[in-house]
C-alpha cells in the first residue's frame, strides 16, 4: 500500500471516519427485502434466473404504479428476492452509467451450490468470467438485459 497515493488516504480516512466495528446497524432493518432491475423480456429473464441461477419464480402481480407493467419476484434463496418490472408500453431507455447506477448484483453461494453453478452454465452454454478457483472465488456472468451478476464463494 503506498502511503502518498491519494486514493489510499481517501480510503483510509473513510475507515478511520465511518468503520461501525462492532456496533449494530443503526436503522436496525433484517436486510434487504428485494432489490429491483427492469427487464425487457420478462419470460427470457426467467428463464434465465430460474433455470441459470437456480432461483424460484414467487410472485407475479401488477406494477401498482403502472397497469400495463408487470412486477416478478424470484426467490434468492436466504430471505431476500430479486424482483423485475416490465415497462412494455414505454418503450426502452438508454441505460446510464455513473453515480447512482448499479454496477452489478452479488449473490453469495454455499460450496455445493457454487459447484452446481459451473455445471449448470456449461449445459446452458453461458458465457461467464471466473476470479478463483472452481471451490472458491467469482463468477461473473449477464443476464439477458445485460446485468452483471457476480455468485461468489468464499
Amino acid at each position: 500500500m503506498d502511503q502518498n497515493n491519494p486514493y489510499e488516504a481517501k480510503r483510509r480516512a473513510l475507515q478511520e471516519q465511518f468503520m461501525a466495528g462492532d456496533a449494530e446497524a443503526s436503522l436496525g432493518t433484517e436486510g434487504v427485502h428485494h432489490l429491483v432491475l427492469i427487464s425487457s423480456d420478462l419470460e427470457a429473464t426467467v428463464r434465465f434466473y430460474t433455470q441459470a441461477l437456480n432461483m424460484r419464480l414467487v410472485k407475479v402481480v401488477e406494477n401498482r404504479d403502472d397497469p400495463t407493467s408487470t412486477h416478478i419476484f424470484l426467490d434468492m434463496g436466504g430471505g431476500n428476492l430479486l424482483a423485475f418490472f416490465d415497462f412494455p408500453e414505454h418503450g426502452d431507455a438508454p441505460v446510464v452509467r455513473g453515480i447512482g447506477a448499479m454496477h452489478h448484483v452479488a449473490l453469495k453461494a454455499s460450496p455445493s451450490q457454487y459447484k452446481a453453478l459451473f455445471a449448470r452454465l456449461k449445459d446452458q452454454g453461458i458465457d461467464y468470467s471466473q476470479h478463483g478457483s472452481d471451490a472458491a472465488g467469482s463468477v461473473y456472468l449477464r443476464d439477458p438485459d445485460n446485468a452483471l451478476i457476480e455468485v461468489t464463494c468464499r
